[in-house]
């Protein structure tokens, strides 16, 4: 293999691994790989900022199955990384981020825009690498790429020193299937499978949980919805789980948790055998962990053995990957059935939902509940969907059906508000052509304000409905609940007019204040041909219920704050 620079060989590397498009921001350390990028077949988009280049690369890879790369450079670069990589960390997103070093003999100097970007990264990705030889360089980035994509996916980063960016070297990355001490596709436990089948059969009121590993997991979605027909299992769905079942199926109770529909938790509640399946058990999903599926029996899917038991004890903890363990289930199935529960199925899903009804408009203001059933009617279940993070998310979500879990990119675990904007730019690069809509509050759109500059100069069809309540609207819901009343820090009343600031960039922007004028406006903004921001200013009263309080169970939903306790 003829010599070639570091950034070259990385660039190669990538480009075998199917990269064709790079995320990032320059700088003066990582100018060296950039110089490399004008000569090599690949895409580069500029972000506004290193966190954005981090969401968009993580609603790249979420809407796409492939993996996301950032570069950036030293110090302040490097250190913006970290909420991104968090964000991507906490729902398992597959990204390699490449940051600029100071050369190697500088490390540890303090030298300018010097970072130690090992410690900060470590506990913010599945791992994290310092490269400070030629030699070992191939050897770092072909791990790299198969930790970020291989058994659960998640974030990994590279720090890239100056120097070796600018090496030569005529070694060949190698090729990986599979790392000493990394069990990253650990094999099918049939006599799990066999024991979970049996409880089924015994079961009378048998509860599936479908996670965001129905979306991480190639094939997984396929052989789910096949598991669902054999059987007629309710299932709910975390937030990451959405778009796993079919929408249509009959049994599908929608999102369970603290902001869940009062069907998806009762039968929860309810259920004498719970099946999760590619999810973690957080406390925003169970509640109070005493109280949730108090007389059920859990079988648990994942294929993070740390996951299995970790909050709620499990009878039946099957550590593989999603799709090998329901094809061997279906298998199964087809031989031993257990099942169909249609009585039951039709019993759970007819439980109410406990969403709130009514005109579109109260006050005079307009409803975001009602608009949002309004978009989703008009649009139905075949977008890309992203999310930003609050009030906005939870109505979202509560409301939102699709047709595949790569559908939907939204920030769980992390719950980081300015991730709706960028993550939805990165699923429009991720599928030409299609468009995706983003539902951000007033809040976490001004985070990530300056990417609507990146969205029009890439003119992806990216439709950002804007739910203005002039509030940080999911605190002051918990400080009215919670706190007397008491709204400190979460007035934005002085929000700027985000239409006519989209104009001001050059994109297409549309107001919306007036309840007789949604049907129109919606249409025209979703019609338009590019990026479009719609800014509705909206009721600031309304809150997200149903709802559980924080330390009670599932079973203790309200749906009003005059039933909130004291906590």
């Amino acid at each position: 293999m003829a010599e070639r620079t570091g950034s070259r060989l990385v660039l190669e590397a990538l480009k075998d691994a199917g990269v064709d498009i790079i995320f990032g921001y320059p700088g003066g350390q990582i100018m060296p790989f950039f110089d490399e990028m004008m000569d090599f077949p690949v895409r580069h988009v500029l972000s506004r900022h290193e966190q954005m280049a981090v969401h968009t690369a993580d609603g790249y890879a979420r809407s796409s199955g492939k993996l996301g790369v950032v570069v950036c450079t030293s110090g302040p670069g490097a250190t913006n990384l970290v909420t991104g990589l968090c964000t991507a960390m906490m729902d398992s997103a597959p990204l390699l981020c490449i940051s600029g070093q100071v050369p190697v003999s500088f490390i540890g100097t303090d030298a300018f825009q010097e970072a130690d970007v090992m410690a900060l990264a470590t506990s913010v990705t599945k791992h994290a690498f310092l490269v400070r030889t030629m030699e070992e360089l191939p050897e770092v980035i072909a791990e790299a790429i198969f930790v970020a994509q291989n058994g659960r996916p998640g974030p990994v980063l590279i720090d890239l020193p100056r120097n070796i960016q600018l090496g030569t070297t005529s070694a060949e990355v190698p090729v990986l299937t599979s790392l000493p001490g990394y069990d990253h596709n650990p094999p099918v436990p049939a006599d799990q499978i066999a024991r979970a089948n049996e409880l089924l059969a015994a079961a009378s009121k048998p509860v599936c949980i479908i996670g965001g590993g129905c979306r991480s997991s190639e094939g997984a979605a396929a052989e789910f919805r096949k598991w669902c027909e054999l059987t007629r299992v309710p299932v709910a769905n975390t937030l990451q789980g959405i778009g796993a079942a079919d929408p249509a199926y009959a049994g599908l109770l929608g999102m369970l948790g603290v902001h869940g529909l009062w069907r998806a938790n009762e039968a929860v509640c309810k259920c004498d055998l719970l099946i999760a399946m590619g999810m973690r058990m957080d406390d925003r999903v169970t509640g109070k962990v005493d109280r949730f599926a108090p007389g059920a029996k859990v079988v648990h899917i994942d294929i993070d053995a740390a996951e299995l038991g970790k909050l709620v004890e499990v009878d039946v903890p099957i550590h593989a990957d999603l799709a090998a363990a329901l094809t061997e289930w279906n298998n199964l199935l087809a031989a031993e059935p257990a099942g169909p529960f249609d009585a039951w199925m039709t019993e759970a899903a007819g439980v109410r939902d406990g969403l709130p009804t009514g005109d579109m408009a109260e006050d005079g203001m307009i409803r975001p509940t009602r608009l949002l059933d309004a978009v989703f009617e008009m649009v139905g279940h075949t977008p890309y969907v992203s999310t930003d993070v609050g009030q906005n998310q939870m109505w979202t979500v509560q409301r939102l059906r699709l047709d595949d879990p790569r559908k939907f990119m939204s920030s769980g675990g992390a719950g980081t508000m300015g991730y709706g904007l960028p993550s939805a730019i990165g699923a429009a690069l991720a599928n030409p052509g299609q468009r995706v809509l983003a539902v951000v509050g007033d809040g976490g759109f001004q985070m990530a304000l300056a990417e609507m500059i990146t969205l029009h100069t890439l003119g992806v069809p990216v439709k950002v409905l804007v739910l203005d309540n002039h509030c940080l609207g999911m605190v002051r819901q918990w400080q009215q609940l919670y706190f007397n009343r008491r709204y400190s820090g979460t007035d934005m009343s002085d929000n700027p007019d985000f239409a006519a600031l989209a104009r001001v960039i050059g994109l297409k922007g549309f107001t919306l204040t007036d309840a007789g004028a949604v049907d129109a406006t919606l249409r025209a903004w979703w019609d338009h041909a590019g990026p479009a921001i719609l800014h509705c200013i909206c009721s600031g009263e309304e809150n997200v219920f149903p709802m559980v309080s924080p330390g009670v169970g599932l079973d203790q939903m309200m749906e009003s704050e005059h039933e909130a306790p004291d906590v």
